[in-house]
């Protein structure tokens, strides 16, 4: 067996050697290709736009909702923005049954949710808190932000505020 693998050394060889002399024999010149350059000018006469639109100190938002056990909170994004939610902060002062609140969004066209748990009662007081909680949501142009509270007693005349924070993005 070993004898018959060492008659094919010298073809595999000359096959590999073969290759190697066509592969470089029938390359193409690499050369180089120098891009132009551009150069643009801003002036009064000739305006180059320029915009960021992903800067959030330049649109910043904030605002206070009230959402109730009964009543949802909205928040309505123009048709020419997008809102991005950065964080949640607030308090409600019912009887400690609220449990959550809930955020839905349309982002890219389909729905998007999340619960943010209030922490447990402080004191004999039932204010509970939501702490900068960080979110991260994006709404489509043109569509509503919804603001839900959940709670165990239907009956529970919590009085909540929710600050949402977050900035505006352009939508070109």
């Amino acid at each position: 067996m070993m004898k018959r693998v060492l008659s094919f050394r010298p073809i595999l060889i000359g096959a590999a050697s073969a290759c190697a002399v066509l592969a470089v024999g029938m390359s193409r010149p690499v050369q180089a290709v120098n891009a132009a350059l551009v150069n643009v000018t801003n002036t009064s006469a000739n305006r180059v736009p320029v915009a960021a639109v992903d800067d959030r100190t330049l649109q910043p938002f904030g605002t206070r909702l009230f959402p109730s056990v009964r009543n949802y909170a909205t928040i309505a994004v123009p048709a020419d923005k997008r809102l991005v939610l950065t964080g949640v902060t607030g308090f409600n002062n019912g009887d400690g049954s609220v449990s959550d609140l809930e955020i839905d969004a349309t982002s890219s066209g389909m729905g998007n949710a999340t619960r943010i748990p209030f922490a447990p009662t402080a004191s004999t007081t039932f204010l509970r808190f939501l702490q900068n909680y960080n979110v991260y949501m994006v709404a489509d142009p043109g569509t509503t932000v919804y603001f839900f509270i959940d709670d165990a007693n239907i009956n529970d005349g919590a009085g909540i505020n929710i600050d949402v924070h977050g900035y505006w993005t352009s939508v070109n």
